[in-house]
């Protein structure tokens, strides 16, 4: 299985879930992970125009009841990592750290930019995020 792949669709799923649940475009609505605590669990929101919709469950990301596959379990740990590596690298509290994940119209994946606080600071790929598996 290819955790990285599988990770890029479910994310661009959520995108056009919520930009049906909406009614927008698929580039006006954006996910958000947060930093929940000071061991950097992932926290998700969802946001159109890049305003906060609302919180939700990595299930909800999912558009599951139940999680059978454990995927939560697989790339959560991978997320955390990549939120305290954001921390050490950029000397921030882990309430400032926020990775928008978006779609722009010419790209079949998402895309993804990390913000310390409202301040945007740079883009970040998915090789960033699972880069300690390879």
């Amino acid at each position: 299985m290819d955790l990285e792949k599988q990770t890029k669709d479910v994310l661009l799923n959520a995108i056009k879930n919520y930009a049906n649940e909406y009614s927008v475009e698929l580039k006006d609505a954006q996910l958000m992970i947060k930093a929940d605590d000071d061991n950097c669990t992932p926290k998700y929101q969802v946001l159109v125009h890049n305003k906060v919709k609302k919180d939700v469950t990595f299930n909800e990301i999912l558009n599951v009841k139940i999680d059978f596959l454990g995927r939560e379990m697989m790339v959560s740990p991978f997320i955390s990592s990549s939120l305290r590596k954001l921390r050490r690298e950029h000397k921030c509290s882990f309430e400032d750290i926020n990775v928008l994940i978006y779609k722009k119209d010419n790209t079949n994946y998402p895309n993804m930019y990390f913000f310390e606080g409202t301040k945007p600071i740079k883009p970040l790929t998915f090789e960033y995020i699972f880069g300690d598996m390879k």
